[in-house]
């Protein structure tokens, strides 16, 4: 398999966003590498699910050996390279011999096989991203505890009532 068309070995900075009212809001995540930037853009659930495998692997990794190895720098993507694109795929791991974490995200757009930027992140930078990922999923619109669906600020026909029952914001 080949290595990624990019990687981010020096990363500086990695946040998620969001944009616009609950219910009509995208969603992204800005990331700084040495000279190079990358806009991920992806879907709630995709963040979701994200910030929640860093919490689990977070926890279950050791940190023991908290000094860190050097991520392999001579890999960082060229100065300059500028990265825009909506994710297909995302895959999340741990490195056990820099201690550090891994991100590979794949392009939407892109035919290749190999993942189009790869990060290396510390445990800081996941726990704090976790942290704001759920945080920014959260303040959105409340779930209907019955099927799980958002909940529009003029309620929801909840299918596990047969539609039959409006749902709405304050009877959670």
């Amino acid at each position: 398999m080949a290595g990624p068309q990019n990687e981010f070995t020096q990363v500086t900075k990695f946040i998620p966003e969001t944009f616009g009212e609950p219910g009509m809001r995208t969603f992204r995540i800005n990331v700084d590498s040495a000279s190079s930037t990358a806009t991920i853009w992806l879907e709630k659930e995709q963040l979701r699910e994200l910030s929640r495998a860093m919490q689990k692997l977070a926890e279950e990794t050791s940190e023991v050996n908290e000094v860190i190895s050097s991520p392999p720098t001579e890999l960082e993507a060229a100065g300059l390279t500028t990265l825009d694109f909506k994710v297909e795929r995302l895959a999340f791991g741990h490195n056990p011999e820099t201690n550090m974490f891994i991100i590979d995200a794949h392009d939407l757009e892109d035919d290749f096989e190999a993942p189009t930027v790869r990060l290396w992140l510390t445990r800081t930078m996941i726990n704090e991203f976790a942290r704001t990922g759920l945080k920014i999923v959260n303040s959105g619109r409340p779930l209907c505890p019955l099927c799980e669906k958002p909940i529009n600020s003029e309620g929801h026909y909840c299918v596990r009532k047969n539609g039959h029952r409006r749902v709405y914001p304050g009877e959670l």
